[in-house]
């Protein structure tokens, strides 16, 4: 029986399956277009990579009959509001159809746990930084990318309330760490990956603002970690989970943890929070105990050891330092 990874190409998807195939689980590992090979190879372990549209309701039976399958952790999704806003209703078919398809083939297929990837932007008007966010905290959507997270979320707890299914929601946010390098900055992602590329190819930064941004970055390796936890609980007594440390940095901390670790690196920021708010809301940190209750699971990496290990990744792949 066979550990479904949707999404398996994408920086949360693949993080997964390295760790799931580490730990020696068999894993469908699902990609619907770009394939590295090169990456997938690397991966060893029981892993069978397939590809499919997930919102192809013939293709995914089609994907769920030839493989056993015992459960599912479901990463894919169209990422931000960046790439939500200019077609809406893709959106909709990908980040709310597609986590309908998938219960309903766990329902039909008795599978023991289903794990939806959710995100903390389902919390949009939490806009005090300095007041955690709870677990329990009600939802307030405003974006296309939060509204269709949000009503996956929705179905995912309707098919565990209603229908019997293991299955919960795990909001993740401000996930940074290899291999994502973005080719040219991207604000969705937050500064990590942008002023630590830049860092290390010795390209000074100097911006009016940004400083007071504040944000729950998590590094990759801790969200698959986390997420594997919550896959194989004995139990789950809750349909919402939150995965992070439950403290928010500001760029201003980033830059000081990447100088740690970038000693001659030039950054230089000041106040506010643009351009890296363009895209989204400031909201308090996820918090709460359900994780580490049900499953024990804590963050491993603080934030400077995180963009050590990002960093340390990047010089050992030049490559993306272009």
């Amino acid at each position: 029986m066979a550990l479904l990874i949707t999404g398996s190409m994408g920086h949360v998807g693949f993080e997964l399956v390295r760790q799931a195939a580490r730990r020696g689980l068999s894993v469908v590992a699902q990609y619907r277009g770009t394939f590295r090979e090169a990456d997938a190879n690397a991966t060893g372990g029981d892993v069978k990579w397939v590809r499919c549209d997930l919102t192809d309701e013939t293709a995914l039976k089609a994907l769920v009959a030839a493989h056993a399958i015992e459960g599912c952790i479901h990463t894919a999704a169209v990422p931000n509001e960046l790439y939500c806003r200019p077609d809406p209703l893709n959106a909709v078919r990908v980040n709310t159809g597609a986590v309908a398809s998938l219960l309903e083939a766990a329902r039909a297929g008795g599978w023991r746990r289903f794990v939806n990837v959710s995100t903390g932007s389902v919390f949009q008007n939490a806009t005090d930084t300095s007041q955690p966010i709870l677990e329990d905290t009600q939802q307030a959507v405003t974006n296309i990318y939060s509204t269709t997270k949000y009503c996956g979320e929705l179905l995912t707890s309707m098919y565990r309330s209603q229908l019997g299914l293991s299955a919960a929601n795990v909001r993740i946010s401000w996930v940074y760490g290899q291999p994502l390098v973005p080719r040219q900055r991207e604000d969705p992602r937050g500064p990590i990956p942008y002023y630590l590329k830049c860092a290390l190819m010795g390209i000074p930064i100097r911006e009016p603002s940004g400083g007071e941004f504040a944000a729950s970055f998590t590094h990759v390796s801790d969200v698959a970690d986390g997420l594997l936890a919550a896959y194989l609980a004995p139990t789950l007594n809750y349909d919402a989970y939150h995965l992070g440390s439950g403290v928010n940095y500001t760029t201003y901390d980033v830059v000081r943890a990447i100088k740690a670790v970038v000693p001659d690196a030039e950054i230089e920021v000041g106040p506010g929070t643009a351009p890296w708010t363009d895209h989204t809301r400031m909201r308090g940190p996820l918090a709460g105990d359900r994780l580490f209750n049900d499953t024990g699971w804590r963050p491993r990496l603080s934030l400077e050891d995180g963009i050590r290990s990002f960093a340390e990744w990047m010089r050992a792949h030049p490559e993306v330092l272009q």
